[in-house]
């Protein structure tokens, strides 16, 4: 496709490259964020070796986050863990790690984690942490997720609980969620999430009817 001066993208990509200048820039780039890397990697070394203690055999926690095979031996590691001084970005995998059903035991410290991240500007892993608080949350939890969703202290970051009300059949859910749609950090999410949760209801019942009547 043609560039508003002419040149395809190709053609700009292929200048840039030729370009000593940006060519060094991009390199210091990738030299910083390497270094990054190995910082994060020799921060988490105290939970990768806990870890392999539970048979955990993993290079970093993120070997955690893509895998979809259970890993309850490694839940109360991770739990006690996301309660230590990490980097930001070890911490949001520790929270990605840990949104998965058998969190649930660590829902007190799931929540707390979230709100004592109140006025950390690092958002990369107090919104996992809502995530996972949304992953694991049920019924027995609703009055904690409506307490934290309307504590405007947290901002953006309540956009990640959205999803613990839109599961949950109770009235009360229901009633908070529409209080919500009026809040502007809210509104558009809530509205997406209820319009996706009514077209699964739909196509599940599609299916339903289709079984019984091939029956």
């Amino acid at each position: 496709m043609d560039t508003k001066n002419g040149k395809t993208a190709g053609e700009l990509i292929a200048e840039l490259e030729a370009n000593p200048e940006f060519v060094a820039r991009q390199r210091e780039k990738e030299e910083a964020l390497a270094e990054k890397v190995r910082e994060w990697r020799r921060a988490e070394q105290p939970l990768i070796a806990e870890l392999k203690k539970v048979g955990e055999q993993v290079e970093t926690v993120w070997d955690l986050v893509n895998t979809s095979r259970p890993y309850p031996k490694a839940i109360p590691v991770l739990l006690e863990h996301l309660q230590r001084p990490y980097p930001d970005r070890v911490r949001e995998g520790i929270a990605r790690a840990l949104s998965v059903r058998g969190a649930r035991i660590g829902w007190e410290i799931l929540r707390d984690q979230f709100i004592s991240a109140i006025d950390q500007k690092a958002v990369g892993s107090k919104a996992a942490i809502g995530f996972a608080l949304t992953a694991v949350s049920d019924d027995g939890v609703l009055d904690d997720v409506i307490s934290l969703i309307r504590d405007k202290r947290h901002g953006a970051n309540r956009i990640t609980l959205i999803g613990a009300l839109v599961k949950s059949d109770q009235p009360r859910a229901k009633t908070v969620l529409e209080e919500l749609q009026k809040d502007p950090e809210l509104s558009f999410q809530i509205r997406k999430s209820l319009r996706l949760k009514e077209h699964r209801k739909r196509h599940a019942a599609q299916k339903r009817k289709t079984r019984t009547r091939s029956t």
